[in-house]
C-alpha cells in the first residue's frame, strides 16, 4: 500500500505499508511484521526514490485482543512526515465444542437420562467447558425422539453449537409380582381366595387392572392346578409368571402296591429336639414314615416309644455313631448294634429286624479303619435275620442344603422320577423337618402314597465301595 506526502513542489514522500493502513489481525493466526518504508521522490533528483529512516513508535500485542495505534515519522529536508496506523486484533473464531460418547444415542423409558459429557475449548478461552449450556435435557418417561442442544460462547461473543438425538423406546416388560405364595396347597373341600398381584410400569405407572388371569382350580378334586397371571403394557411388552395350587386329600388307606407311587419318607439319627414336632406334622397328614434311630442325644430317648406308638416304623442307624468305632471291626459293629436295639426294645417292646449303615452301605470312610468290612457287614447282618436299606431320593440335607425350600425341591425332583421312593432325610435338621409339610401336600395333591417300611418293602441297596 502507497501512501503519498507532497513536499513542496518537487518532492513527494511516499509511504510504503506492506498490510492495510488499518490492519484486522486474527488472534492466534501466524503474523509476520513487513517493516514501513519511506521513500523521497522528486521531479529531478530521487526519480528513483530515496530511502528515509522511520522511526516507529507504540506496538501492538497480537497475544491480546485489542486495538492498537502506530506511529511512523521520517524527516526529510528539515520537515517531519508522519503516518499513523491502526492494528485491531480480534476474536472471530468460535470455540471447538466436543460431545463424549454418540450423537445419536437409543434409550429405554422409564430410566432417568445420564449425561455422557461434553468439553470446549477456545483458541482465546481456553477450556470453556463450563459456559456449555444444555437444552431439552428430558426426564426421561415416555418414548419419543428427543433432541438435546449444546451451546457455548466465548469471550468475544463467537458461538458453537451441537445437537445429540435420543430415541427413548419402551422394551421393558411391566413389574409383576404375585402376593402370598407361588405354590399353595388345600385341603380338598375347602375354599381358594385369590392372594392377589400387583403390576408395575416404567412409563405407565400402576397397571394392576390390566392384569388378566387364566386357569381355575377345583378344591373338590385332588389334583394341582396352574393359574397364569399376565399383563402387558401399551408398547406390547408382556410380563406373565404362575401360581401352582396343589389341592390334596389326608391320606386315609395305606394299602396300595409299592410300585405305583409310594414314598417311604425315612429320617436318620434322632431322635432330636424336633421329632416331636415333626410326629405331629406326619399325624396331621395320617402319614407314617420310619425312623432310624441313635442315641446320639440320650435326652430325647422317649420320643421312640412316641414313633412306634404313633404307627411308625422304628429301626437302629447307630449306637455311637462314631465311625471310627463302628467300622474298627465287625464285632465293634455288632456291639454298638446291639446296644441300639437294646433302647428301642427298652421303649417300643418290639425287637428290630431293619436297620440302615451309618453313612450307607456305598459309604467309603469305613476304609479308614477297617479294609472290606462294608462287604463283610452287608453279609452279615443278613445271615442274622436283618434287612438293610439305603436310599433313593436324598434331601441334601447332610450336605450342602440348609434351606427348607431346598430340601422341597430335591426331594420332589427325585420322587417324580421314580415310582417308589426312599427318602433319607435327618429329623436333627430343623429346616428338614420344616419342609415335610410342603413335600407330604405336594405327594398327596399329585396322587402319591406315604407309607412306613415294612417286610414286603422293596430294599434299595447302594454298591458297596470297601
Amino acid at each position: 500500500m502507497c501512501i503519498r506526502d507532497r513536499y513542496l513542489l518537487d518532492y513527494t514522500v511516499e509511504w510504503n505499508v506492506p498490510d492495510d493502513q488499518n490492519l484486522i489481525l486474527e488472534y492466534g493466526h501466524p503474523y509476520k511484521k513487513e517493516p514501513v518504508i519511506a521513500e523521497a521522490k522528486g521531479h529531478i533528483f530521487h526519480r528513483k526514490g530515496k530511502k528515509l529512516t522511520v522511526k516507529e513508535t507504540g506496538k501492538a500485542d497480537v497475544t491480546k485482543l485489542g486495538r492498537y495505534e502506530l506511529t511512523y515519522k521520517t524527516i526529510f529536508r528539515g520537515k517531519t512526515y508522519s503516518l499513523k496506523r491502526v492494528v485491531e486484533v480480534v476474536d472471530t473464531t468460535a470455540p471447538e465444542l466436543t460431545l463424549a460418547g454418540d450423537t445419536t444415542m437409543q434409550l429405554e423409558a422409564g430410566l432417568p437420562y445420564l449425561e455422557p459429557g461434553f468439553s470446549a475449548t477456545d483458541l482465546y478461552d481456553g477450556d470453556t467447558t463450563k459456559n456449555v449450556t444444555v437444552e431439552g435435557t428430558p426426564e426421561i418417561v415416555l418414548p419419543g425422539d428427543y433432541t438435546l442442544i449444546y451451546r457455548v460462547k466465548d469471550s468475544s461473543g463467537n458461538e458453537t453449537h451441537m445437537e445429540r438425538t435420543l430415541h427413548v423406546v419402551d422394551s421393558t416388560p411391566p413389574a409383576l409380582q404375585l402376593r402370598g405364595n407361588d405354590t399353595m396347597y388345600l385341603r380338598l373341600g375347602s375354599s381358594f381366595s385369590e392372594p392377589g398381584y400387583s403390576a408395575w410400569d416404567a412409563c405407565e405407572g400402576d397397571c394392576t387392572a390390566g392384569v388378566s388371569i387364566s386357569g381355575s382350580v377345583d378344591t373338590n378334586t385332588p389334583g394341582t392346578y396352574t393359574l397364569t397371571y399376565s399383563v402387558n403394557d401399551q408398547s406390547g411388552n408382556n410380563n406373565s409368571c404362575v401360581r401352582t395350587v396343589h389341592v390334596y386329600a389326608p391320606q386315609q388307606n395305606q394299602s396300595v402296591n409299592p410300585g405305583d407311587k409310594v414314598i417311604y419318607l425315612t429320617f436318620d439319627d434322632g431322635p432330636g429336639p424336633y421329632t416331636e414336632r415333626l410326629l405331629d406334622i406326619l399325624d396331621r397328614y395320617g402319614v407314617k414314615a420310619t425312623f432310624f434311630v441313635t442315641n446320639a442325644q440320650p435326652n430325647y430317648r422317649y420320643v421312640i416309644a412316641q414313633e412306634a406308638a404313633r404307627g411308625h416304623t422304628v429301626a437302629p442307624h447307630t449306637y455311637s455313631h462314631d465311625y471310627s468305632y463302628v467300622y474298627q471291626n465287625t464285632e465293634s459293629y455288632f456291639a454298638d448294634l446291639q446296644a441300639m436295639n437294646d433302647i428301642i426294645i427298652e421303649q417300643t417292646g418290639q425287637v428290630p429286624w431293619l436297620l440302615r449303615f451309618p453313612g450307607g452301605s456305598s459309604n467309603t470312610v469305613s476304609a479308614n479303619y477297617c479294609h472290606g468290612i462294608m462287604s463283610q457287614l452287608a453279609m452279615e447282618v443278613e445271615m442274622r435275620g436283618y434287612q438293610y436299606c439305603d436310599w433313593n431320593v436324598s434331601s441334601g440335607d447332610a450336605g450342602g442344603t440348609t434351606s427348607s425350600s431346598q430340601v422341597v425341591t430335591n426331594v420332589i425332583s427325585g420322587v417324580q422320577s421314580k415310582n417308589v421312593s426312599i427318602v433319607l432325610q435327618h429329623d436333627i435338621k430343623g429346616f428338614s423337618v420344616d419342609a415335610v409339610e410342603e413335600i407330604i401336600q405336594w405327594g398327596l395333591a399329585n396322587g402319591y402314597t406315604f407309607l412306613p417300611m415294612t417286610y414286603t418293602t422293596p430294599m434299595t441297596h447302594h454298591g458297596i465301595n470297601n
